[in-house]
C-alpha cells in the first residue's frame, strides 16, 4: 500500500528536542533491550523508522509512541549513540503540538522563548482577572483574610470556567488522536476485533497500571539494587500521586465547605492536601536533584520544558504551603500575596496541561487504552503495556 511521506518530518521533530536520529541504521538494538518490546513487535524501532522516512500520519496515529517510559536503556546501549530515548520524547512533543488545534502547543514546545511568553501571558491574564473583583470581606481570621483582596466565589467561578476551557481543549486534542488511531486500525483491518468486553478490559488494565505503576516497575528491573524510595517509578508515583491528591483535596474543599469559612488545620481536606503536597515535593526534590547531577540516562539531557514543568509544580506547592502557614500563624498582606501567587501558578499549571510536557497525563492513558482495545478480551488485561503517565520527570 502506498504511503504518504513528509521528507521534512525529521527536521520538524528535531525542533522538539530530538538528537540526530539519522545516526540510527535500524539495527534493532533498541527493540532487543527494551523491557516492553515483547508486547509489540518492532517497538520502539518502528516509531523511529517512521520519523526517518517521513511517515507523519502513521507516526501521529501510533499508540507505541506513548508506551515509552524513558528508562534510557536504548540510549545507553545504542551502538551509534543516536539517543532513541530523546527521539521518543521529542516525537511525543511533536504529536501533542499536532493534536492541539489552537496552535498554542506548537508555539510553546518549539522553543523555550515561546514557552516563557505563553507562561507570562497566562500569568498576567489570571492575575488581572483575579484582582478585577476586589474582596469585600474584612477581618483577620484564616479564610477571611486570605479572601480580603480576592473573594472566594470569584476564584471558584474562574476555576470552574478554567476547567471547562481546559476540558474542551483536552477533548479536542484527544479526539484528534483517537480519530487518527481508529483510521489506522480500520486500514489495517483491526476494527473487527474491537468489542465492548475488550474495551472494558483495556480501561481496567490502564487504571490498574496507572495506580500500581506495574509496567513502570518493569522498566526499573535493572535498578532493583536501589532502595524503594529512590526507584524512578516510585519517584514518579510520588509526583503524580501527590499532585492528584492535592487536586482532589481542592475539589472536595469547594464541594463540601462554604467558601471563605474557617476550618482548623486538621480539617480532612487540609490534611489530604498537606499529605499530597509533601509527597509531591519529595518526588520533585529527587527528580530535580537527578537532573542537576546529569549522571544517569535519561536525566543527563534536560530540555527547558523538563525544568519548566518541575519548577512550576514545585513553586505551586511551596507557595501553597507558605500561604497556609502564614494564614494560620500570622495573617498578613505577604500571606495574601503568596496566596494570590499560588492560585495564579495553579491556574497556569492547569491551563497548560494539554499543551506541554504535562499533556502525557491525557494522551498516554488514552493511547494505551486504544492499544489494549485491539487485543482480544482475554488478553487485554494481561498484555496491555499500560502504566502511569510518565515522561521520567
Amino acid at each position: 500500500m502506498a504511503q504518504d511521506v513528509n521528507p521534512r518530518l525529521l527536521k520538524k521533530i528535531r525542533k522538539y528536542g530530538a538528537f540526530d536520529i539519522n545516526a540510527c541504521f535500524n539495527c534493532g538494538n533498541c527493540t532487543a533491550v527494551c523491557p516492553l518490546a515483547q508486547e509489540s513487535g518492532g517497538f520502539p524501532r518502528r516509531v523511529i523508522r517512521m520519523g526517518q522516512v517521513g511517515m507523519e500520519k502513521q507516526l501521529l496515529a501510533e499508540e507505541d509512541l506513548w508506551r515509552c517510559f524513558a528508562c534510557g536503556e536504548c540510549t545507553r546501549t545504542c551502538p551509534r549513540q543516536a539517543d532513541p530515548a530523546q527521539y521518543m520524547a521529542a516525537a511525543r512533543r511533536y504529536a501533542v503540538s499536532r493534536y492541539d488545534i489552537t496552535g498554542i502547543s506548537r508555539f510553546m514546545n518549539a522553543s523555550w522563548i515561546g514557552n516563557m511568553i505563553a507562561f507570562i501571558i497566562f500569568s498576567i491574564f489570571f492575575t488581572l482577572l483575579l484582582l478585577s473583583h476586589k474582596g469585600l470581606m474584612n477581618g483577620h481570621d484564616y479564610e477571611s483574610y486570605l479572601f480580603k483582596y480576592i473573594p472566594g466565589w470569584w476564584i471558584h467561578d474562574i476555576g470552574v470556567a478554567l476547567f471547562v476551557v481546559i476540558g474542551l481543549s483536552a477533548v479536542t486534542g484527544a479526539t484528534s488522536m483517537v480519530v487518527r488511531v481508529i483510521k489506522k486500525k480500520r486500514l489495517r483491518g483491526q476494527l473487527a476485533r474491537f468489542s465492548i468486553s475488550s474495551l472494558i478490559g483495556a480501561i481496567a488494565a490502564a487504571i490498574h497500571d496507572s495506580v500500581a505503576h506495574k509496567t513502570f516497575q518493569r522498566c526499573d528491573e535493572d535498578k532493583k539494587d536501589q532502595p524503594l524510595p529512590m526507584r524512578p517509578w516510585f519517584v514518579h508515583a510520588m509526583i503524580m500521586g501527590g499532585f492528584l491528591t492535592m487536586l482532589a483535596a481542592t475539589m472536595l474543599d469547594y464541594l463540601v465547605k462554604p467558601i471563605g469559612s474557617y476550618v482548623p488545620p486538621w480539617y480532612p481536606m487540609r490534611v489530604l492536601g498537606m499529605v499530597g503536597g509533601l509527597a509531591c515535593l519529595y518526588g520533585l526534590t529527587l527528580a530535580i536533584a537527578r537532573r542537576l547531577k546529569k549522571n544517569v540516562i535519561p536525566y543527563n539531557v534536560s530540555r527547558f520544558d523538563d525544568w519548566f514543568f518541575l519548577l512550576l509544580l514545585a513553586l505551586t506547592v511551596l507557595t501553597g504551603f507558605c500561604a497556609e502557614i502564614s494564614a494560620y500563624m500570622a495573617p498578613s498582606t505577604v500571606g495574601a500575596i503568596l496566596f494570590l501567587t499560588h492560585v495564579v501558578l495553579a491556574m497556569d499549571l492547569i491551563v497548560m496541561m494539554p499543551l506541554n510536557k504535562f499533556a502525557h497525563v491525557i494522551y498516554r492513558p488514552l493511547a494505551l487504552t486504544l492499544y489494549g482495545w485491539a487485543l482480544n478480551p482475554e488478553s487485554a488485561t494481561a498484555t496491555l503495556g499500560a502504566a502511569a503517565p510518565s515522561d521520567n520527570t
